[in-house]
């Protein structure tokens, strides 16, 4: 069997010694010490009754905390559901209670939060904190610490549920991609060999987490990258000259960051002040880079950048490797930077027509991924799941071409997601909060360009008769009610939404004034 517990049993029989992560909550821990201390927190919530099936939420700050509990629920057959950090209370609320969280485990940095939905978490049964001295929670490491540090005893199987990587939904709620402990141990491996493919993460490799543990780009790149035995060094908040002074400090010689970081990083008063001369490999995904900003990267840093497609539903899908990422000659090399590279080793991608048919070179299609990453379904959605998996594939959104070499470019989405910043928004989620405003009658979201952020949000807003209000009182109310990256940034106020003939937005139509002359409507 193909269980991810036994990949853990593998990785740290042969790296035991190995420094795992280095954070500002720990100055070292090793795989030996990471595992023990699992075993003991599985034994320990067995004891309060937390059982193989049960899931444990969390809301944690970027620490060793994070894959801490990635590494228990494997060991004892639980459920690990990731709580996005930036959401407000209300929106964590629904995931806990969506996810039926038998326990839930919280960092002090948000239990001002969860003390505002306490009451209405209906399934929660142990409120466990991370850090010392947070009263009405218990200690992790009280937990860690009363529990032996032996494997435990769990009869595990290849379909049982590991993780739960809750994403926007179109419906406005947000979806839980169900991975098991077969396809994580797939994200692990398979996203290595792929990763090596291209000659990355091979000998001591030092990797810095800069994106939150709640995102893929965060959990998802520490799967795999703690599989090759490397060091990771966590930042607890991205910061353009933190991350630079601790590449210096920690020898850093492999990264992954989403395009507006690297914007960020070459506009810092602080570029040049510190040695980065150990870097390897930049990484970067989550949202397109804009050909220049590559350019810019490239002349400051060198031909070290690769980027990676991927999605909370289908892990790995391409890689742009560094030899592909031509500033100047041949056009068609140079072209390859406005794509997303080729399929990853073990993945297949198909572009496809409605029918899913697959198209020409050249030809619009819809980007399908096929492989043992992707995941299983969404946690109780049975209509949504059957909408984006078909015949063994993943539908993902994305309408792209594959040119003649096999490169990949997304030219624009077949739904309606924004990307800031790295950051999924679903236009509807934003268009329920607004509606909740007493001015508002209607209202059209979507995403417009941003030279910051990619994308940023924008409404178009149609006000009751006789009402009133000021575009920086729409975004105070918004903030209200969502997550900060999610408020629109533009507000327009117009007489009326175009619609089709069924009575749906064209947000399309809403974006395509913004989008014109650019190159990728993306």
């Amino acid at each position: 069997m193909n269980l991810y517990r036994d990949f853990l049993s593998r990785l740290v029989d042969q790296y035991r010694d190995n420094t795992a992560i280095i954070c500002k909550k720990q100055p070292g821990i090793t795989f030996g010490e990471l595992n023990a201390a699992c075993n003991a927190l599985a034994a320990g919530l067995n004891r309060l009754g937390i059982s193989r099936g049960d899931t444990i939420a969390v809301c944690l700050g970027n620490s060793y905390h994070t894959r801490q509990m990635f590494w228990t629920a494997a060991k004892g057959g639980f459920v690990v559901a990731l709580i996005n950090t930036r959401l407000n209370p209300r929106e964590a609320a629904y995931i806990i209670n969506d996810s039926e969280a038998a326990c839930l485990i919280v960092s002090r940095e948000f239990q001002q939060k969860i003390e505002e939905i306490r009451d209405e978490l209906k399934t929660v049964r142990h409120f466990i904190g991370a850090d010392p001295g947070m009263p009405g929670f218990l200690n992790l490491e009280d937990i860690i610490a009363s529990s032996p540090a032996n494997e435990i005893e769990c009869d595990l199987r290849e379909d049982d549920l590991l993780w739960l990587q809750y994403t926007s939904g179109t419906t406005g709620f947000p979806k839980g991609a169900m991975y098991t402990q077969r396809s994580v141990a797939a994200c692990a491996q398979m996203g290595l060999e792929a990763l090596r493919a291209y000659g990355k993460f091979h000998g001591e490799t030092r990797f810095l987490q800069v994106a939150p543990s709640y995102a893929l780009s965060g959990s998802g790149w520490d799967l795999m990258i703690q599989t090759s035995g490397a060091s990771v060094i966590i930042m607890d908040r991205f910061d353009a000259g933190e991350m630079m002074a601790l590449i210096e400090k920690h020898r850093i010689t492999d990264v992954h960051i989403v395009p507006a970081m690297l914007n960020m990083i070459l506009s810092s008063p602080d570029f040049g002040r510190y040695e980065l001369g150990s870097l390897k490999c930049i990484t970067y995904g989550a949202s397109p880079m804009p050909p220049e900003l590559m350019r810019r990267g490239i002349r400051k840093l060198g031909p070290i950048f690769m980027q990676s497609y991927g999605g909370s539903e289908f892990g790995l899908g391409c890689l742009l490797g560094a030899r592909d990422h031509v500033l100047e000659g041949e056009p068609e090399k140079v072209r390859r930077l406005e794509s997303c590279g080729k399929p990853a080793k073990g993945v297949e991608v198909k572009i496809v027509d409605a029918s899913g048919k697959e198209v020409a070179a050249g030809e619009v299609g819809e980007i399908t991924i096929k492989s043992p990453m992707v995941m299983n379904g969404y946690w109780k959605m049975p209509q949504e799941t059957a909408e984006v998996l078909k015949d063994g594939r993943y539908y993902t959104g994305d309408l792209g071409t594959r040119d003649p070499e096999g490169f990949i470019y997304i030219k624009d989405r077949s739904k309606d997601l924004i990307i800031s910043g790295g950051f999924n928004v679903y236009p509807t989620e934003v268009e329920n909060a607004l509606t909740k405003h007493p001015a508002i009658s209607e209202v059209g979201v979507f995403g417009i360009p941003d030279d910051q952020w990619g994308e940023t949000v924008c409404a178009h807003i149609v006000l009751n008769h006789g009402e009133s209000a000021e575009a920086e009182e729409i975004i105070d109310f918004a903030g209200n009610h969502l997550a900060r990256y999610k408020k629109p940034r533009r507000i327009e106020f117009v007489s009326a939404l175009p619609r089709t003939p069924s009575g749906k937005v064209l947000r399309r139509q809403l974006r395509e004034p913004y989008w014109q002359g650019q190159d990728r409507k993306v």
